[in-house]
């Protein structure tokens, strides 16, 4: 099943815009009650049905997967084409209803990561929480070895330097790629602007997965 196919992803886009709207409206206690009880009802509706994983709800063969099977990493996507990440993902996944909503490209050797952030991570007024921030570049910086098709890398070390706000509801834009290596440790770097300019950079270190890693 291709991810476009899988039926969390309209719950989730539903969900999302919900969300967004519940934090960025003035609800009366009348309008509040009567999404309570709706809300509650879909939980019913839910609730009996087969709990699962995250690997068993996905549906679909996902890369460490495809590693598993063939003992090499899949292909990297053409050259500005979109990299399919984790679908189920906080920060980009399409079935996940909580999602931020970035989407990542091939540039060359490196990731370009595109969001819009919506209130529902926003910190300061009208600015991005910095966590999220953090974890924009952090899945940016992972998109990486999709990117060049090789093994894929988990974060041992993030540090982030915010040079200035990070407006919310506007599009933004995530660059990062690899720098160095040393043994199984992979050295990142990357920036983050606005229209504005540039409002943070980051560095990280990566430490290559092994076989081990995933039984």
């Amino acid at each position: 099943m291709a991810e476009s196919e899988n039926p969390m992803t309209a719950v989730a886009a539903e969900l999302q815009r919900l969300n967004e709207m519940v934090i960025s409206r003035q609800i009366d206690a009348g309008t509040a009650a009567g999404i309570t009880q709706q809300l509650a009802d879909m939980t019913a509706l839910l609730k009996p049905l087969t709990p699962c994983t995250k690997l068993e709800s996905l549906g679909v063969q996902n890369r460490i997967s495809r590693f598993l099977e063939t003992g090499a990493w899949p292909d990297p996507p053409p050259d500005g084409g979109q990299i399919e990440f984790d679908m189920a993902s906080p920060i980009g996944g399409i079935a996940n209803p909580c999602s931020v909503g970035a989407s990542y490209f091939r540039d060359g050797d490196q990731v370009i990561g595109r969001v819009a952030v919506g209130r529902c991570f926003e910190g300061p007024p009208e600015r991005v929480h910095g966590g999220i921030i953090c974890a924009i570049f952090d899945e940016v910086m992972g998109s990486v070895f999709r990117a060049t098709g090789t093994a894929s890398a988990f974060t041992g070390e993030l540090s982030v330097r915010f040079e200035a706000p990070a407006p919310i509801l506007v599009d933004l834009e995530f660059r990062a790629r690899l720098v160095g290596e040393a043994g199984r440790k992979r050295f990142l770097e990357g920036e983050a602007y606005s229209a504005d300019g540039k409002f943070a950079s980051a560095t990280a270190t990566f430490i290559e997965m092994r076989t081990e890693h995933f039984e």
